[in-house]
């Protein structure tokens, strides 16, 4: 169950994410209730968006002229100013350049534009005209200010505090839209026995209801974030969604330790019986393969279990880094004495699952973190072993598998020849192919095989040679290093370096003029990402092509 593409896995560092007690009452809305919200409001944003455009459109439509719309400000400015909140709200929220808490607070602010665009829109030229004694709420009656701050609190959910203070700014638009008016000479002034009841006291009420129904849904959702606790871990924030499976980052009541715990969905678990039995027991297997290897360059498993729903889980270390692809994305190839590093540190994790019989058969860029662990830096975590392969000795061969019959277990871009065409057995050497690939990214910032389809990269890796990594990095690769990765990508797997041991005593004897040590990684890390920097205010790669990211004389200092 790998994250979906740019989604965050355990460790990637998010904006905004305050720790329990550092924020106040108000703010204390369930992370996953935070989240719900920021997507419901592009569902609100784009409906109001064609919404207004259908009605504005339909409206010149029946005066039969454009002209005549676009006569007076009064006419054409209230949904004009409507569609383009709209549109700048739909854009942001899109973006993920804020965190859900400051996205939801715009999705206030723009709560209160579309009810002074409203009431613009129904009260101007209106009024026009109109004597004292023509008012009364019967005539009057009340524009889509009320119906918009009930929906829009129902299906917005937000602290109450805050959705207060939106509601009463909404609501004040129709009383401050027609004293307006008065001023401008284009309504009558009203004494406050007609003025309170047609203008106030309606949207007072309607505010009143609105707050009770806000007060209900964050009720609702402190209920939710209770149920969410899993045992002695509180659930605090959505990290990522891939499969039938979410990653979430938890705080242990007790211990000052944060947590990233997975577990599978209750309703991926009910949509398809067979699908869910698999991903079941693949879930099982693979919390039961985690706990079994030590290997300080394996991801740690804390603890699992079955909620009382039914729901499963398993807890594993927070990761205070950042995933290779997501590395090479941002910053470019990485010289060839770093990727060596790290590549050294992911046979360390292979070399374990290989001689306790596992094959992970899903190893790539994104599921391999480089991490800051205490005082040191680039150190690597290999995760999702949700593929695995257990090799079981008997006196047949055979091995277990969770793989439906007919598919194809890996990522295209990293799959072993082996394992694209099909064979049932396979061993740590098709991980050493994948572990190629990755070398090559790392060094090129492409994939072995560009293809357009994921099938061709299926085909390519079967059938075509790859090319050196020197020839396509625009970084210097030394001749050994290339030997090292074409022998990694060899199409039979007897040509291949042999086990994660002999590759990475290979690597060790890599000739450069310096070494990536320790100094050099903390002095990249305190450059691009320092600690408690989010991701989105990180120093995007721009006019770095030269050094890729890193000082000039960074490499062999020490």
């Amino acid at each position: 169950m790998s994250p979906p593409t740019g989604a965050a896995w355990p460790g990637r560092v998010m904006p905004d994410r305050p720790s329990p007690g550092s924020v106040s009452s108000g703010e204390q809305v369930a992370g996953h209730l935070m989240v719900q919200a920021t997507r419901r409001l592009e569902t609100v944003s784009i409906v109001a968006f064609g919404a207004t455009l259908v009605v504005w459109l339909s409206t010149i439509a029946i005066s039969g002229t454009v002209a005549r719309e676009f006569e007076s400000l009064y006419q054409w400015g209230p949904p004009v100013a409507t569609l383009g909140a709209s549109l700048a709200l739909f854009a942001l929220l899109r973006s993920r350049w804020l965190a859900p808490s400051s996205l939801l607070r715009l999705g206030l602010v723009y709560e209160v534009v579309v009810s002074f665009a409203i009431t613009g829109a129904t009260h101007f030229e209106a009024f026009r005209g109109l004597a004292p004694a023509d008012f009364d709420l019967d005539r009057i009656g009340l524009t889509y200010v009320a119906p918009w701050m009930l929906l829009f609190t129902v299906l917005v959910p937000a602290p109450p505090r805050e959705a207060l203070v939106a509601l009463i700014a909404s609501a004040s638009a129709v009383p401050l839209v027609y004293l307006m008016q008065v001023r401008m000479g284009a309504a009558p002034a009203l004494g406050l026995q007609k003025f309170l009841p047609i203008f106030v006291l309606p949207y007072a009420a309607c505010t009143a209801l609105a707050y009770v129904a806000t007060r209900v849904v964050h009720q609702l959702g402190v209920e939710v974030r209770r149920a969410h606790d899993l045992g002695s871990y509180h659930l605090e924030a959505l990290l990522g969604r891939g499969g039938m499976g979410e990653v979430w980052r938890a705080s242990h009541r007790r211990l000052a330790r944060p947590a990233a715990i997975k577990l599978i969905r209750r309703d991926a678990l009910t949509s398809n019986v067979a699908l869910a039995t698999i991903a079941v027991a693949r879930f099982e297997r693979e919390a039961q393969i985690i706990a079994s290897l030590q290997s300080p360059h394996t991801i740690a498993l804390y603890d699992f279990g079955t909620t009382e729903d039914g729901m499963l889980f398993y807890v594993m270390e927070l990761l205070d880094g950042i995933d290779l692809e997501a590395l090479v994305h941002r910053f470019g190839p990485l010289p060839a004495e770093r990727a060596v590093h790290i590549l050294r540190q992911v046979c360390d994790s292979l070399a374990e699952a290989h001689r306790r019989g596992v094959v992970h058969r899903d190893i790539k860029p994104a599921n391999i973190y480089i991490c800051r662990r205490g005082l040191e830096h680039d150190v690597v975590k290999v995760l999702d072993f949700g593929l695995a392969k257990q090799r079981v000795a008997s006196e047949t061969a055979t091995a277990t598998t969770l793989t439906g019959a007919n598919a194809v277990a890996g990522t295209p871009h990293y799959m072993a020849p082996e394992i694209a065409m099909g064979q049932s057995e396979v061993d740590g050497r098709s991980d050493i192919y994948a572990l190629g690939c990755v070398a090559f990214w790392l060094l090129t910032g492409r994939v072995v095989y560009e293809a357009t389809t994921l099938t061709a990269a299926i085909v390519a890796h079967v059938q075509r040679e790859p090319v050196p990594p020197s020839s396509a990095s625009e970084l210097p690769v030394p001749d050994a290093l290339d030997r090292i990765v074409l022998d990694c990508l060899a199409k039979d797997p007897a040509s291949r370096p042999q086990t994660s041991e002999e590759l990475a005593a290979r690597l060790e004897t890599v000739p450069f003029a310096g070494r990536w040590f320790e100094a050099d990684a903390a002095h990249w890390w305190e450059a691009h990402l320092p600690p408690g920097t989010p991701p989105a205010m990180q120093a995007p790669r721009e006019n770095q092509r030269a050094n890729n990211g890193y000082p000039a004389a960074s490499a062999g200092t020490t």
